[in-house]
Parts: C-alpha cells; sequence; structure tokens
C-alpha cells in the first residue's frame, strides 16, 4: 500500500504543477493575442474583457494545482475527500476537452498554429492524470476498508 501511496502522490503533484504552469502561461497569452491579426477590430472594451477572462483562468488552474499539491502531501488525512476532489477535476479536464473538440482553438499560440495541436494533447494528458489518480485513491480507500474490517 505504500508503494501505491507513493504513486498517487507523484501522480498528483505532476498533475499540480502542470495545472500551475498553463495557469502561468495564460498570463502570458493576452500578449500573444495582441499580434493576431484581427485583434485589432475588436474594441478596448472587449479586449479587457477577454485579458480578464484569460487572466481568471490563470488564477483558477494555479490555485487547483496549488489545491492537488497541497493533497498530495496529505493523502492520508484526506483520502475520501481527495475522492470527491478528484471526480470535480476529472468534470473539469472532460469538459474543456469537449470544449475544445467543439471550438478548437485556432489561433496562433507561442508560436504554435493552430494552437489546438498543442492544446489538445496536453489536456488529455492531464485528464488521463487525474483519471489514473482517482483509480489509485479508489483502490486505496478500498485497502483502508479491509484493514478496518
Amino acid at each position: 500500500m505504500e508503494q501505491q501511496t507513493n504513486r498517487l502522490k507523484v501522480t498528483l503533484k505532476v498533475a499540480g504543477f502542470i495545472e500551475i504552469f498553463v495557469g502561468l502561461l495564460h498570463f502570458l497569452m493576452p500578449f500573444f493575442i495582441d499580434k493576431s491579426q484581427y485583434y485589432f477590430l475588436v474594441s478596448d472594451a472587449e479586449s479587457n474583457f477577454v485579458t480578464l477572462l484569460i487572466l481568471a483562468v490563470g488564477i483558477l488552474l494555479i490555485a487547483l494545482g496549488g489545491t492537488t499539491i497541497l493533497f498530495a502531501n496529505k493523502i492520508k488525512h484526506s483520502i475520501d475527500i481527495l475522492y470527491y476532489y478528484l471526480i470535480i477535476q476529472i468534470i473539469l479536464w472532460v469538459s474543456r476537452v469537449v470544449l475544445e473538440v467543439l471550438y478548437p482553438v485556432q489561433l496562433s499560440f507561442f508560436y504554435i498554429s493552430p494552437f489546438t495541436l498543442l492544446a489538445m494533447p496536453a489536456l488529455v494528458v492531464e485528464l488521463l492524470l487525474f483519471i489514473f489518480a482517482l483509480f489509485l485513491v479508489t483502490s486505496h480507500r478500498k485497502a483502508i476498508i479491509w484493514e478496518t474490517s
């Protein structure tokens, strides 16, 4: 069970650091949007709104990534809460993958065009990390139930 706990810790930390990294990248995105060939057609008010949304998503991702890393360090004391947290994370990332399929990012970000070529694989990797973590937590919870009964 200790090996399984270590796998879960590593998986959660990797997923958390990826979330934080992607959150930080969101703070750079407004600078790349300004270079888009059609962005000059957008009013200042609309530009500010888009920038605000991008930064808000960045803040959210950094907060979720930090929370995921905190859970990695407190697995034994929060296994039940972690289970529900991972379900919420999976719903979030499944939703994001579906949205990327429906509305692929066709803009160029970080010199990658269309950006969906990088975004989709990254989204799927993050989703798979949380699914794997949920699998480990579910196994861990069952082991705890067997030990206590």
